[in-house]
């Protein structure tokens, strides 16, 4: 797929970007997207939007904080009955949508029902157990579960799919309705939606009529010199995280820089390399390994890796995270073990065919994974594995991830927050009705992970994830490549710049301030 020409020369970027800013409202702030922003489809119940423009628009029911877990939100406060199958919810008072209509419980009963309707194979426990939602009054709200879930709380705080939209945003009012237009209860309205630029005006219902006094626009620049040449220009005024990661070097720049600021945050996502279990060199455990082996973490990031999951994720702690072995020769055991040999080019090599994998990435998002790449594959090279790296843009890397599966081992990244270890796990390594998982085949955690939404007690749950935790890691399902860091770059334009907490939902809207 070809770049749009505005996306390609870095200097162009700037320029246009920064000839734009000159006829702009000075109170705007301009926010990079590495990918389209595609307001136009910005569904609060879909997944078709870019994941950082949704916080934008809509609001949780209730919200993520790091230091209180499960916050207020939209609703004041809830309960959870001892069958973990009713949770109920006590809606704020005087709270409206953009276009002056209440919000009520009607409405939190369309989000839910229009989320069940719109996904109906989605692997969000929520909706998978959703039974029914009953509205008590205009202002208590009930979700009622067919089997007991630990996942609501922590599923509602997130993006997508279930934050909470007027019906008046469909035609008909209908859970099943046509969209219309993104009608929320957040900080802003959308404008007008562009390929290239996406502008939003506040929403004056905002806050009981206290509205955010800045206009916002996501501008798409997909590759990290052309965000970092615009930042440096004033082009944009935000970008780093999922607006837009820079390389560590483009950072380290920025740090002297008086006109810029450099704002780094501690996250819970976590970047590593994944195996294609419809690959049949993968269904064996042993090569797994032994490529596992093969990569030195160390090199890769100046943290400790242990495994896939940070330490401040919900469940992990020293004892169920194996510290990341590298031993080559270990590995070379395991390869010779399982018939292969060295050829004179010293890559090994199994009834004439060679061991050599695709590696699948993309640096739209995440432009520190080509030197990962390269160090990955002079790693696996000296163990003797063949790696060949193939760069796609990020619509093709997600079709290649999720659709096509063409790809042997592939980089990819945890979700969100540091709620999120089952929904993430569940997603993409549980086996499904049809088949292997995403990127892992294997019986006894899908096993594990069916069973875990159904424990209530917490101690319960914590023994549940030991377990689940030291089948996966010793089952070398990934390989951790990076724990990095939230890290945005604002223009001194920006004042009170807070980080959510959400990598897709980065931006504290009702705290950022423009320098008047």
């Amino acid at each position: 797929m070809k770049k749009r020409i505005i996306l390609t020369v870095t200097t162009s970027v700037a320029i246009l970007l920064g000839a734009c800013s000159n006829h702009q409202d000075e109170h705007q702030v301009k926010v990079s997207l590495p990918t389209e922003a595609k307001a136009n489809q910005l569904d609060a119940q879909s997944y078709d939007a870019a994941m950082p423009v949704y916080s934008a628009v809509y609001e949780p029911l209730v919200s993520y904080d790091k230091k209180q877990g499960v916050k207020p939100g939209l609703a004041e406060k809830w309960s959870v009955d001892d069958s973990g199958r009713e949770y109920t919810f006590y809606l704020k008072r005087d709270v409206k949508f953009s276009d002056g209509s209440p919000l009520d419980a009607q409405a939190v009963k369309f989000s839910i029902d229009r989320a069940k309707a719109m996904n109906k194979e989605s692997t969000v426990e929520t909706l998978k157990q959703l039974d029914e939602v009953v509205v008590e009054d205009d202002y208590t709200v009930q979700i009622k579960l067919k089997a007991p879930s630990n996942q609501v709380l922590n599923e509602l705080t997130q993006v997508r799919p279930l934050r909470i939209m007027s019906p008046n945003a469909v035609e008909g009012g209908k859970p099943d309705g046509k969209f219309k237009k993104a009608i929320g209860t957040g900080a802003f309205v959308v404008d007008e939606a562009g390929k290239e630029q996406t502008t939003l005006t506040p929403n004056k219902y905002y806050n009981h009529e206290h509205p955010v006094k800045y206009d916002l626009a996501f501008q798409t620049i997909e590759d990290s010199d052309s965000r970092d040449s615009a930042v440096q220009s004033g082009a944009i005024d935000i970008t780093g995280g999922s607006l837009g990661m820079l390389t560590d070097q483009q950072i380290k720049g920025h740090h002297d820089n008086k006109d810029l600021k450099v704002i780094e945050n501690s996250s819970t996502v976590s970047h590593f390399m994944a195996f294609n279990p419809e690959k049949d060199a993968f269904k064996d455990e042993n090569i797994r390994e032994a490529l596992s082996k093969s990569i030195d973490t160390d090199a890769l990031d100046q943290k400790k890796m242990q495994n896939i999951f940070q330490k401040d994720v919900q469940f992990v702690n020293k004892d169920n995270q194996q510290d990341h072995v590298y031993d080559v020769k270990a590995a070379e055991k395991l390869l010779e073990q399982q018939g292969y040999t060295k050829n004179k080019n010293g890559i090994y090599e199994k009834d004439g065919k060679p061991l050599s994998f695709n590696l699948v990435i993309q640096t739209a998002e995440y432009p520190g994974w080509k030197d990962k790449a390269e160090q990955v594959q002079e790693n696996l090279k000296e163990a003797g594995i063949k790696i060949n790296i193939k760069t796609l843009d990020a619509q093709s890397y997600y079709d290649t991830l999720w659709t096509k599966k063409d790809f042997d081992l592939i980089f990819y990244r945890t979700y969100s927050d540091a709620l999120m270890p089952y929904n993430f796990l569940n997603s993409v390594f549980k086996n499904t009705e049809n088949g292997p998982g995403v990127l892992a085949d294997d019986e006894t955690l899908s096993n594990q992970l069916d069973a875990f939404p159904k424990i209530v007690d917490s101690k319960a749950q914590q023994q549940a994830f030991d377990d689940i935790f030291n089948h996966f890691n010793t089952s070398y399902y990934s390989v951790p490549i990076a724990y990095p860091n939230e890290t945005f770059v604002t223009s001194d334009k920006i004042e009170n710049f807070q980080f959510s907490g959400l990598t897709d939902a980065p931006i504290r809207y009702d705290q950022l301030k423009v320098k008047q």
